[in-house]
């Protein structure tokens, strides 16, 4: 047996353990897919599966064993055990320094005194399997997110391990990317004895597993064939996920209300190595009521134009006009009045003690006039007034990011990458969220790679694209486009629908 978990119990200091007397057993060339909402564990589990629990991060409360060939992973070293277990983080950014691609896919080795020649071959190797080359000599800092998934996956391939454990991998790929990552991995399969994944969405690496289990309330269901299971919409909904063969409903196409975003002619200081900017007479407007879709491949530009309507980055010439105002000399905190801002990360933008001054800092910013736990309760956040922002779970941090965007009043609400929205509630409270927004002439502009989810929920669609917007128009004509074809990307999938009011 390649890897087992018996009796595995994990607690971090709550009165009922996270997950408990946890059995799982892996052979030999097995592809382990683990399916289950935000915050029911899977983190944890393939944390505990790895080994960085308990060698680099010890829970409360942890019995049970897991063994690796037969050998618990309590009695192996670390250096000898993270040469077996390649690992990787849903926060890729938790295992980067501020280095060049190439050093960070050399460190694994050179730590451990691999000669130079190889490392150099295997560096070589690894670029052109995972279609790195472009970004050789980058600063991993300077790429986008999902160009920074895919160097922290070549470092954990670098050593050959055994096992591969990979903690929502998809997250921040673009589709074309999802696919580089299955061939990487296909390609690695002579090299890997084991993979296991955890994911909320399986159809994206469905090529990849052949084993599904789901977690929920703490245990794992049964193991069983992934092909199958996928058809079985019941088992997922138990679990608090988004069935892969539901039928969604489309919002509806609101009437437009007045104007209160205008983009003219934006190009952006930010170049690329060839000089061009990164943005380039792009044009673009936002109406009230309406749910604006964007999306593009990774390093389109989506995030520098994010940051030039949030004021964080300068643009060189062009017009952005707030309700009709021109903001251009804007300060980022006056423009914060008028764009709220949630990412994919809260942690990047929280700053107060408590989770209410959160709130009430966000009210204070605009025009809110909601009570702070009215707002708080909506979300789920109910009895976590006086906790720290910072002590809250990854998903209890987004929901605190669509509260405190709501309680702030700001007439446009700019949500990269909801992770919330993948599973049942999530998906709930974002559409509470939207729902709320657009209700009451405000608007929201959603950025991500799941078009599934801005299928579902956007109501007009623009592709990022070559310095500009290709494609601004209907979410039907969009996935039909030129511009859309030309980004290689399967459509979502054609599916009966009903329209949601």
């Amino acid at each position: 047996m390649l890897l087992s978990a018996h009796s595995l119990t994990l607690g971090f200091g709550t009165s009922e353990p996270l997950l408990h007397e946890v059995d799982l057993d892996l052979q030999s060339g097995q592809r382990l897919m683990i399916c289950g909402a935000t915050g029911s564990g899977k983190t944890s589990l393939l944390m505990a599966l790895s080994g960085v629990i308990p060698k680099i991060t010890a829970p409360g409360h942890y019995a049970g064993t897991v063994t690796l060939d037969g050998e618990d992973i309590a009695t192996i070293g670390a250096d000898a055990l993270f040469a077996r277990v390649g690992y990787v983080a849903q926060a890729a950014e938790d295992q980067l320094w501020d280095l060049s691609v190439e050093d960070i896919i050399a460190f694994p080795l050179e730590n451990r005194a691999v000669p130079r020649d190889e490392v150099r071959a295997r560096i070589r190797f690894l670029m052109e399997h995972l279609e790195l080359t472009e970004l050789a000599g980058r600063r991993v800092l300077t790429l986008s997110g999902g160009e920074r998934r895919m160097v922290v996956l070549a470092a954990a391939l670098a050593s050959r391990p055994r096992l591969l454990v990979l903690d929502e991998p998809t997250t921040g790929l673009d589709p074309a990317a999802r696919q580089r990552l299955c061939r990487a991995l296909e390609q690695a399969a002579d090299d890997v004895s084991g993979v296991v994944i955890s994911e909320q969405d399986p159809t994206h690496l469905a090529s990849l597993t052949d084993t599904l289990v789901l977690i929920s309330g703490g245990t794992l269901s049964r193991m069983q064939p992934l092909a199958p299971a996928l058809e079985d919409a019941a088992q997922w909904r138990d679990a608090g996920l988004l069935a892969p063969c539901r039928s969604p409903a489309r919002r509806a196409v609101p009437t437009p209300g007045k104007e209160l975003l205008s983009v003219t002619g934006l190009r952006t200081r930010l170049t690329r190595a060839s000089g061009k900017p990164v943005l380039d007479e792009l044009n673009l407007s936002l109406k009230a009521g309406e749910v604006l879709g964007v999306i593009g491949r990774n390093g389109a530009g989506k995030t520098t134009l994010m940051k030039s309507l949030l004021g964080l980055i300068p643009v060189a010439a062009g017009e952005i006009c707030l309700s009709g105002q021109p903001a251009r000399d804007w300060t980022t905190a006056r423009r914060a009045r008028s764009i709220a801002y949630v990412p994919q990360s809260m942690r990047q933008i929280l700053f107060h003690m408590t989770v209410a001054e959160e709130v009430a800092f966000a009210r204070s910013m605009g025009r809110g006039t909601e009570e702070t736990a009215a707002v708080l309760t909506r979300y789920g956040l109910e009895g976590q007034e006086e906790t720290n922002p910072f002590a809250l779970s990854s998903r209890q941090q987004g929901q605190l990011g669509l509260a405190c965007a709501e309680a702030s009043g700001a007439a446009i609400a700019i949500v990269d990458e909801p992770l919330l929205a993948r599973d049942l509630a999530g998906r709930g409270l974002l559409e509470t969220f939207l729902e709320r927004m657009t209700s009451r002439g405000r608007a929201v502009m959603l950025i991500s790679h799941d078009l599934e989810l801005i299928d579902d929920v956007a109501t007009r669609l623009v592709i990022v694209g070559e310095g500009h917007l290709p494609y601004d128009g209907s979410l039907a004509e969009g996935w039909t486009s030129t511009a859309f074809g030309a980004l290689g990307w399967p459509a979502p999938a054609a599916k009966p629908r009903e329209t949601a009011a």
